[in-house]
């Protein structure tokens, strides 16, 4: 049998043991850090437009960045990142010069146009300074000022000292982007993604022709019998569509001398007059080599009388003058070439003949 002594002591030691054990577990316990369960806050409404989208471009990428932040920034010195995967793929391809600096500017719209539906949004406040630095490529936008919640900012980043670059060709090319509030605490974050092709540039082609159309209207030029008391006189309208950037000429000449086989009405020397034998045209198109019509009522393509003395060139034989033309491209330009005969109260009777040829060339 054990004594009641022994018994109690044995106890006590066990005791103590026991509750010096419970001691230095609580110890242990209130020394260990419990980790804070804080949620990470988001950007929203990320737009990263890429300038270029093909792979492998050693030089002419830009970046435009839109984003709402879910949580506000103070003070003139926050920071904005994008940072490219860790990866052979894509370190030293986006930043192509370690270090180097790059030109932010905040903007609008993407790019600085206002064709992209609905992407309106404020300039990024700040003086905004930036860079770009190796593996992982990142770029960082500085200095950016108090940028509000549930305002939706744009920045443009263009190539500075170093050269921006695409990388390897791929889909789902993860983009983490961060604000920054003094440069050093995250604040909101947002992983995008983008995605590279082998070519992104397709050549368009197409031929046009050139293009000449002529229309001439009304009919041989019959003038009846003459008396010396009329000028007589009748047009025909030339109308000409070209798409050549020089334009066209339209030209005039006579083949053969106006005569009765023995006769003949002279030539206009300047002027068409009543009761004077001569034979002319003019022009309703200025600036030409033969003169403008100044003829009361104006020329038609139907026959007409008048008295007085008007304008009138000379018809040349066998050579060309200009009655119209145009040094750019037209559509339906319309010129009326008059022509007009006179006789004198001498001029031997017979039936006169003559013809004339118009000709219209393009300029090309």
């Amino acid at each position: 049998m054990h004594s009641p002594f022994l018994i109690t002591k044995r106890s006590h030691r066990r005791l103590i043991r026991l509750f010096s054990l419970i001691g230095i577990l609580s110890l242990v316990l209130v020394s260990v850090p419990v980790p804070s369960a804080q949620a990470a806050t988001y950007l929203t409404t990320v737009r990263f437009y890429l300038d270029r989208q093909q792979s492998g471009l050693a030089t002419g990428e830009a970046f435009d960045l839109f984003f709402t932040p879910a949580t506000s920034l103070t003070g003139a010195t926050n920071t904005v990142t994008i940072t490219f995967p860790n990866d052979a793929a894509n370190n030293t391809k986006w930043c192509k010069t370690g270090a180097g600096t790059v030109t932010p500017t905040g903007e609008l719209e993407p790019a600085g146009t206002t064709q992209v539906t609905g992407e309106s949004a404020a300039a990024m406040i700040g003086t905004l300074t930036g860079a770009c630095t190796q593996t992982p490529d990142t770029f960082t936008i500085s200095a950016v000022g108090a940028l509000q919640a549930a305002q939706k900012y744009g920045v443009r980043i263009v190539g500075g000292t170093s050269a921006i670059g695409t990388g390897d060709t791929a889909n789902n090319i993860k983009v983490t982007i961060k604000t920054r509030q003094g440069g050093s605490v995250d604040t909101d974050t947002y992983i995008a993604a983008t995605s590279l092709v082998a070519a992104d540039q397709y050549t368009i082609n197409a031929a046009v022709d050139p293009t000449l159309t002529v229309a001439l209207t009304g009919t041989d030029l019959a003038f009846g019998t003459m008396t010396a008391a009329n000028i007589y006189y009748q047009g025909i309208t030339s109308t000409v569509t070209t798409n050549l950037k020089s334009g066209y000429v339209s030209l005039v000449s006579k083949t053969g001398t106006y005569t009765n086989g023995t006769d003949t009405i002279a030539d206009a020397a300047g002027t068409i007059a009543q009761g004077t034998s001569g034979f002319g045209a003019s022009t309703s198109m200025a600036a030409q080599t033969i003169l403008v019509s100044n003829v009361a009522p104006s020329c038609t393509t139907s026959l007409q009388t008048t008295t007085g003395s008007y304008n009138a060139s000379e018809v040349t034989t066998n050579a060309w003058k200009q009655f119209a033309g145009s040094t750019t491209p037209k559509s339906a330009e319309a010129a009326t070439i008059c022509f007009y005969t006179a006789i004198s109260a001498s001029q031997p009777p017979g039936t006169y003949t003559t013809s004339v040829t118009l000709v219209t060339t393009a300029k090309y």
